[in-house]
């Protein structure tokens, strides 16, 4: 998947009209007539090499927990580059990557050549990529069946409720495309300093974080139909807000005399758009912690995982009790070391290792299974928002052939307002579709045994 990606944003650079236009016979600036037919077909062929690529993300965080959070935290590795004995090690590795993803966003997004914009991502997944490969990977065991027929099969009865969750996905799609691109274009801002579009984007995964992490729908104070449904009326309130937004932009546009000057920045700062990225976060955090809640708890009636752990430390004094000797044994014991003084101290603390993990770090391996076949639902969530990002595509191709059409060549000259105010009708149609189904049709059996 590494290779693929890598390839994709390599293409996608040469792509670009600066690099190829000598051996094109074609001209260096970013226009339309420069882009001959090497760059679209380089540009068509890196499009389904990135979107393959971005598919084995979803194996990333596995990878991840298997071959560096679990050596981290068994004391296996140890990150020399971190002192603070009291942060987790768990959390200074993630702390790491967000630090270090942050700069490489921020430095690109000063740059204003496409073909660094798509250069830095090559070198960075080239890099990554040749470090998985000469890297040393820990031996995984593949557990098969997971699931069983049963669970299954509940699963796929409750294939058609997806229906009505793929519409989430077509509005958390705006996030990383028509939000961005009007950020992009209005006043960078905040009192005296600049800031990039990444001023809007932090906070939006900030309040995506914490609602996926959320305490209320893990103790079930916001069931998970409950919480589907708050997400879809947030989705609908964020529609609304980035309309009210849009249309003021516009009018700024209009008054301005930018509707013929895309690359003129808008008099109009960029903190507009922080109420619709805060709620797009709250969208997708909240969509994604409940779907996930809803196959588990009530399509599939699942236990939590955390009553292990609870029982588990009560059992700690139950077995040190049992470990009480007599002073018989005892002063047996005292006489052990005196006969084995000849054997390798190694091999001792090799024995002494191994009890410490048979009586403490033992996994029971009912567990393990269930928070794999968990993970396997959080796996199923994402791809229901990838097919939100698709049907994001399919809806602004059928709403384009709409005459006059509401999307031209630059944001300023289109009518995004009249496609958010459509998005918030045709989600506020979904959401009353689905709260009969939901809460009342699904707890018929008839209705169940439909798709049985």
């Amino acid at each position: 998947m590494g290779g693929n990606f890598c390839l994709g944003f390599f293409l996608l650079t040469m792509s670009t009209p600066p690099v190829l236009y000598i051996a094109t016979g074609t001209c260096g600036a970013y226009e339309a007539e420069c882009i001959g037919k090497v760059q679209k077909i380089l540009f068509y062929t890196a499009l389904p090499l990135i979107a393959l690529g971005a598919s084995g993300r979803f194996m990333v965080r596995a990878f991840r927990e298997e071959q560096l959070i679990k050596p981290l935290l068994e004391g296996t590795k140890k990150m020399k580059f971190f002192t603070l004995s009291v942060c987790p090690k768990k959390v200074r590795l993630l702390s790491f990557q967000i630090l270090v993803s942050t700069l490489v966003l921020g430095t690109t997004a000063y740059l204003k050549p496409w073909s660094l914009r798509f250069g830095f991502p090559a070198i960075f997944t080239l890099l990554a990529t040749i470090t998985l490969l000469t890297s040393t990977i820990r031996p995984h065991k593949a557990q098969r069946n997971l699931f069983t027929r049963e669970e299954i099969r509940s699963i796929l009865r409750m294939s058609p409720i997806c229906i009505f969750l793929i519409p989430i996905g077509v509005v958390s799609s705006l996030g990383n495309t028509y939000f961005t691109e009007q950020a992009s274009k209005m006043n960078h801002r905040v009192g005296s300093l600049k800031v990039s579009v990444l001023f809007l984007i932090v906070p939006r995964s900030l309040v995506r974080k914490w609602f996926s992490q959320s305490k209320y729908c893990a103790n079930k104070i916001i069931t998970p139909r409950i919480g589907i449904s708050l997400s879809m009326a947030l989705a609908i309130l964020c529609c609304i807000t980035a309309a009210l937004v849009e249309n003021r932009r516009l009018g700024v546009v209009k008054r301005h005399g930018l509707l013929n000057k895309p690359d003129e920045t808008v008099p109009m700062t960029m903190l507009w758009l922080l109420p619709q990225f805060l709620l797009i976060g709250g969208v997708s955090g909240l969509s994604e912690k409940c779907i996930a809640l809803f196959y588990t708890d009530v399509v599939l009636h699942w236990p939590k995982i955390e009553k292990d752990v609870d029982t588990q430390a009560k059992d700690k004094p139950n077995s040190k009790e049992k470990n009480i000797k007599s002073p018989m044994e005892q002063a047996n014991e005292t006489l052990k070391p005196t006969e084995k003084n000849d054997e390798d101290p190694n091999q001792a603390k090799q024995e002494t290792k191994s009890t410490e993990k048979d009586g403490e770090g033992h996994i029971d391996p009912d567990r393990a299974k269930q928070k794999s076949k968990r993970q396997y639902i959080e796996f199923f969530v994402d791809a229901l928002e990838g097919m939100g990002n698709i049907g994001s595509v399919v809806l602004v191709y059928v709403v384009g052939e709409i005459k006059p059409t509401w999307f031209q060549e630059t944001v300023n000259r289109s009518h995004l307002d009249n496609y958010y105010w459509t998005l918030a009708a045709l989600t506020a149609a979904n959401l009353i579709l689905f709260i009969p189904v939901i809460f009342y049709l699904l707890k018929s059996k008839k209705f169940t045994a439909l798709f049985a």
